[in-house]
């Protein structure tokens, strides 16, 4: 693709400006557009293949090397409403959201029930990828995977591990079809190491104040990590962290 020629725009009210912080602040717009945003230099660099248009300011002019995209260059005000940030890093692209997957390849996937702190939700995708986890299943619970902060936590794990959206019943029927061995984390769980298999492995990681959802307990064996007295329970993305790497290890 060829260079282009930068696009200038210094109204807010500019329907490209309008269609940008819709994208940031509206998820049924974001699926509908099957588009996000994605700011700063690092994270853009890492999803090259999903960018579709670049959004900078004049400061940030001298430092790009985005080359054969789209460009659109703005004012440090349009930055900012774009972004939602009052100090900006001044470069923003606008990316095609990845497509959700069956996930009937993956070999060890994350559900996420009922997470609602987007920072705790992007964490654990990210820690997911971190330990070679190929697969996470969003519940209707959980936040939007795509919200600017979810984004911000994962750090680009949503273009690296393939997402799917589903209900409980459709993840109990993926389960029992892939012979996964489905585990559940619970304080009332059993020790980790007594229950775990070495085949495929499903792991649900409840809601922050309520855990997981009574219907996993149909055809999910609680887990729990061993611990001292001194502390009744983790934060979900801590926790998460911790049994996502010991099962893995377990896979050896």
């Amino acid at each position: 693709m060829e260079n282009m020629t930068p696009h200038f725009i210094t109204s807010l009210q500019h329907p490209f400006v309008k269609h940008l912080v819709k994208l940031r602040e509206n998820s049924r717009y974001r699926l509908e557009h099957k588009a996000l945003i994605l700011e700063g230099s690092k994270p853009i660099r890492e999803v090259l293949s999903f960018v579709k248009k670049i959004i900078y300011t004049s400061a940030y002019a001298p430092y790009l090397t985005f080359e054969g995209f789209e460009k659109w260059q703005v004012t440090e005000g349009i930055m900012k409403k774009i972004s939602g940030n009052s100090t900006p890093e001044g470069v923003i692209a606008e990316i095609q959201m990845p497509p959700f997957s069956s996930l009937k390849q993956a070999q060890n996937i994350l559900v996420l029930d009922g997470i609602n702190d987007p920072g705790n939700l992007g964490t654990l995708m990210r820690t997911a990828l971190a330990f070679g986890w190929n697969g996470i299943y969003l519940l209707p619970t959980s936040c939007d995977p795509y919200n600017e902060k979810v984004l911000r936590s994962a750090r680009g794990a949503h273009f690296k591990i393939p997402l799917r959206r589903g209900n409980i019943n459709e993840l109990e029927l993926l389960a029992k079809q892939g012979n996964f061995q489905t585990l559940v984390a619970d304080l009332k769980g059993q020790i980790l190491k007594s229950t775990v298999s070495k085949k495929r492995k499903i792991l649900i990681m409840g809601n922050e104040a309520h855990g997981p959802s009574p219907e996993v307990f149909k055809f999910a064996e609680p887990i729990c990590i061993p611990m001292s007295g001194e502390m009744e329970s983790l934060n979900v993305a801590v926790a998460g962290g911790i049994l996502l790497y010991a099962l893995n290890q377990m896979n050896f």
